[in-house]
């Protein structure tokens, strides 16, 4: 890696952690500050999937043999005068959508920052997960169902044991897709991204602007392969790719019988391509 690449690095690391302490979340100092947590529980009532939203916060999914859905919000600020009321847990409905979300209404202080809410939900095994989103917080998505959007500005989003699509984006902040039935695509700004390619069913994009870039690629996909770095190499190995052209920064050919693009690339970083075992 460059001098370049270890300064940004130190940068993003640096303003990721300013935003974390100003969330109250820094484990650098013991935490001073307000801090709630409840437990909510919510019965479906007709929905067939979810959707959860919140703009400074963690969220965590998981499954149990369950009807309802258990909620555990965690409301937390580091500043002692702040009102942490002012951030609600909202439960919204739309057709066959459910909505969980955070809305605030108080005014954010200039040192305090803003309150953080991070929602640890509890999911029946078949409701599927649409989307996960969150501003400034960590997304933990594992073993749900259902084609899934899993996108933070500033965190690192982990998704493992999807069954369906899915398509997990930051801004600044690590990316890491595992055993997915189908992976619609992958990008971070600042930050590595590891993935799993057992499926694509469209052009697909697996790419950092500064970090490496890993992928392992099933046997059985069909596409157009093209792996690029700016600055770092490029290895592609255990596949069999036809009609390839191959130098240290550019791999590109034929996957099985073709078809769609698949796209791993980075600006600045290694790109590492592997057989999905």
């Amino acid at each position: 890696m460059s001098n370049n690449l270890t300064r940004r690095r130190v940068l993003a690391g640096g303003a990721t952690a300013l935003l974390a302490s100003i969330a109250g979340c820094s484990g650098a100092t013991p935490f001073v500050g307000k801090r709630t947590e409840r437990t909510e529980t919510v019965a479906l009532d007709g929905a067939e999937r979810l959707a959860v939203q919140t703009d400074l916060g963690d969220v965590t999914i998981r499954t149990a043999d369950r009807e309802d859905i258990d909620v555990h919000i965690v409301k937390q600020a580091s500043s002692v005068t702040a009102d942490i009321t002012d951030l609600a847990f909202r439960v919204e409905r739309s057709g066959d959508e459910l909505l969980f979300r955070s809305e605030f209404t108080g005014d954010t202080e200039l040192l305090g920052g803003r309150p953080s809410m991070s929602l640890d939900v509890t999911v029946p095994e078949a409701l599927p997960v649409s989307s996960v989103q969150s501003q400034v917080g960590d997304l933990d998505v594992e073993d749900v169902v259902g084609d899934l959007d899993a996108e933070t500005n500033t965190g690192d989003v982990r998704v493992r044991r999807v069954a369906g699509a899915v398509r997990a984006t930051a801004s600044t902040g690590d990316v890491v897709v595992d055993r997915p039935e189908a992976l619609a695509g992958a990008t971070t700004s600042t930050g590595h991204v590891t993935v799993d390619v057992p499926a694509i069913d469209d052009d697909t994009r697996v790419e950092s602007e500064t970090g490496d870039v890993a992928a392992a690629v099933g046997r059985d996909v069909d596409a157009v392969l093209r792996a690029r770095t700016s600055t770092g190499d490029v290895s592609v190995s255990g596949l069999s790719l036809s009609d390839s052209t191959r130098t240290d920064d550019l791999v590109t050919g034929t996957l099985g019988e073709g078809g769609p693009t698949l796209d791993i690339e980075t600006d600045t970083g290694d790109v590492s391509v592997s057989a999905l075992n």
